[in-house]
């Protein structure tokens, strides 16, 4: 074979003659090859795009679970990953969601650092990421409300990207029948939350000042070009008995109607709830239960009467909140972050009325709330299961108190109980 040296030697031939029309055709032979390799390649990509599915593999509680009212409960779904994309951890990743009414008061455990995500949400409860095959728990807790059937909350998987899959799964319960108490619904107070912290109250008034209250109508957008002062408007609707539809029962009177309950802040924890004597103020948020307030002061003032805002204390360390609407944002860093001077008051309301005694000479009076309407005095020489208890005379309203004046037994022992007749 020989080889020539292109750049030393001149050959005196012509170059041979190329067609313009054969280049042409090779040109469009090159990019028909080209083209059916990029569709090729663009058919494979179709072909393996990652899909999102789902299937409930087993519950922690099945369906028809019997509990009695204000009983508090938790329900783990195990839910393995049949598609072929990889669940991310956290409130921004694979979450399993509420959809529909909340009827069991369904608070999750991983607080919500999304303002504008506002649904009753639980993540992957081993915070790591669950590859295609592989299965996630996801944990609630719910609260039995008072009155008796079966309630249903229904939840949905959904994307990081907010799109639902899989399967609907369910938390079913059948509370028990155990009579009226007339205690606080802390189930109601919840599930009024959960239901409206997006958006206008079920009396469809919003507050945009203490005494300003348009009417945008029930379940309304909350506006978000004028915030306005809500706060105490959206806890009088979870705590109160607003006539379109109940929250926790409380009686919470409206100073400044149409709109339902009290407009100010400091009003309704000083004169609604502890002027009351439907509640106390408690030093740690372990003495909080699910339905009860925190008040919060931006100025660094400690006394409770210069309270700026309050929200609903849901469970878990969780809030939900108006006019800066939010749902499940962590009790501990959402307002604090941006207030650094907070603070803030922790507000238990009662469960039921508290009996209280005092001595006048040889009698012992007993007295609660008259805000405790329906109640009345029990005795009983024993404590047993099935002990006999004596109503005592209907107790009379003396202020702010019922009362009842009763002879100290001088022998025996002698047991008081309030209930309902």
């Amino acid at each position: 074979m020989r080889f020539h040296n292109c750049t030393a030697q001149t050959s005196r031939r012509k170059p041979p003659r190329v067609s313009l029309s054969r280049t042409a055709n090779r040109l469009r032979d090159l990019v028909g090859v080209l083209l059916f390799c990029l569709g090729m390649l663009l058919g494979s990509f179709d072909a393996s795009a990652l899909t999102d599915n789902a299937q409930l593999v087993s519950v922690s509680l099945q369906s028809n679970t019997l509990v009695m009212p204000r009983t508090t409960f938790l329900q783990t779904w195990t839910i393995q990953n049949t598609g072929t994309s990889t669940w991310s951890p956290g409130i921004s990743g694979y979450t399993l969601n509420l959809v529909g009414t909340d009827t069991l008061a369904a608070v999750p455990f991983s607080s919500n650092i999304n303002s504008s995500w506002r649904v009753a949400s639980a993540t992957i409860g081993s915070g790591k990421s669950i590859a295609p095959g592989g299965q996630a728990t996801f944990t609630m807790s719910f609260i039995a409300p008072e009155a008796a059937g079966t309630n249903t909350d229904t939840f949905q998987m959904y994307s990081a990207s907010g799109v639902a899959f899989g399967p609907l799964v369910t938390m079913q319960a059948v509370i028990k029948l155990a009579g009226s108490t007339n205690q606080f619904d802390r189930a109601k107070a919840v599930m009024y939350a959960n239901k409206y912290a997006n958006y206008v109250c079920s009396d469809g008034y919003f507050f945009t000042n203490s005494s300003d209250q348009p009417y945008l109508g029930p379940g309304a957008p909350v506006p978000t070009a004028e915030l306005g002062d809500d706060c105490a408007h959206f806890v009088s609707c979870c705590i109160g008995c607003q006539p379109n539809e109940w929250g926790g029962g409380l009686k919470v009177y409206s100073r400044d109607p149409p709109g339902y309950g009290e407009p100010g802040a400091a009003n309704i924890v000083n004169k609604i709830i502890i002027g009351a004597g439907f509640g106390a103020e408690v030093s740690s948020l372990s003495q909080m239960s699910p339905g009860d307030v925190v008040a919060w002061n931006w100025e660094g003032n400690t006394n409770i009467s210069s309270i700026d805002h309050v929200t609903l204390y849901l469970g878990n360390g969780l809030l939900a909140s108006h006019s800066e609407s939010g749902l499940d944002v962590p009790a501990n860093t959402w307002f604090q972050d941006g207030e650094p001077n907070w603070k803030w008051h922790l507000i238990h309301i009662y469960d039921a009325p508290t009996l209280t005694t005092t001595l006048s000479g040889a009698s012992l009076v007993l007295s609660w709330g008259t805000n405790w309407t329906g109640y009345n005095l029990y005795s009983s020489t024993s404590l047993v299961a099935k002990a006999t208890w004596t109503k005592i005379t209907t107790p009379k309203a003396s202020g702010t108190l019922y009362k009842v004046t009763n002879a100290i037994p001088k022998q025996g022992m002698l047991f008081y109980h309030l209930m309902l007749p």
